[in-house]
């Protein structure tokens, strides 16, 4: 193997060491990402709607003004 056709990939040690911290949802993203864990979870028509009732109450908790 020649020396040209070598090439030079950084190793793991030199790769920064920086971690992203995930950012806590909003109080809306965070219903909108259950809710449409809901909507695809094997579930009853009842279950299915248990959880809709529930996603409804808590949408108008969240978009409701801050007292």
């Amino acid at each position: 193997m020649s020396e040209e056709n070598v090439i030079d990939t950084p190793s793991v040690e030199d790769a920064p060491q920086q971690e992203a911290a995930p950012t806590a949802p909003t109080p809306e993203q965070a219903l909108n990402t259950l809710a449409a864990a809901a909507r695809q979870a094997r579930l009853t028509y009842e279950e299915h709607a248990a959880v809709d009732g529930c996603a409804r109450v808590l949408a108008e908790l969240v978009q409701a003004p801050q007292a």
